[in-house]
């Protein structure tokens, strides 16, 4: 086994709309925290469904963590994650899930691969990450558009403001 010494620190989204909210948003850290250390957690956040029609609002959630493997094999990872937690990814377009979970900014990296692209290619374009994002890294600037997260936030087109939700209670 080759040892990496290089870390990584990006900021993970989490998002859930279906069942216990705020139990899947826990088990997701946890599952997460078997692979890398969640330095930082944002505020809890309750939006409608974007991008779609649904009966159930989305419980989102930030974590700024530190991780070893490559972005990549990190995405991987997560995607694992969410298949563990019972998400079932459809075909085409949106659906509701017990857990979604996108790494959406990094420090000192980008790509635009297919598998991965960082930062998240809608980021500039949801409140409900943006905020979050705020949380953790407010003075992180965006590589590819070069704003900050403030001025994305001023820019965007997103009409739903999210609202805090419940305490963390980590």
């Amino acid at each position: 086994m080759v040892k990496n010494d290089f870390m990584y620190r990006g900021i993970v989204l989490l998002g859930t709309n279906l069942g216990d909210k705020y139990g899947n948003l826990v088990r997701a850290r946890l599952e997460l925290e078997m692979d890398c250390e969640v330095l930082n957690e944002s505020a809890i956040y309750e939006t409608p469904a974007w991008g779609y029609k649904s009966n159930e609002t989305y419980f989102n959630q930030a974590l700024e963590c530190r991780f070893e493997k490559t972005p990549l094999d990190f995405l991987r990872f997560c995607l694992d994650v969410e298949k563990k937690m019972g998400r079932r990814r459809v075909s085409e377009g949106y659906a509701d899930r017990t857990i979604d979970i996108d790494i959406i900014a990094m420090e000192n990296f980008h790509c635009d691969e297919e598998d991965l692209t960082v930062p998240h290619p809608r980021l500039h374009l949801r409140m409900f990450a943006l905020l979050p994002l705020q949380d953790l890294w407010p003075e992180w600037e965006h590589p590819l558009l070069n704003v900050n997260v403030k001025s994305m936030l001023e820019a965007c087109p997103d009409p739903v403001t999210p609202e805090k939700s419940i305490t963390n209670k980590y």
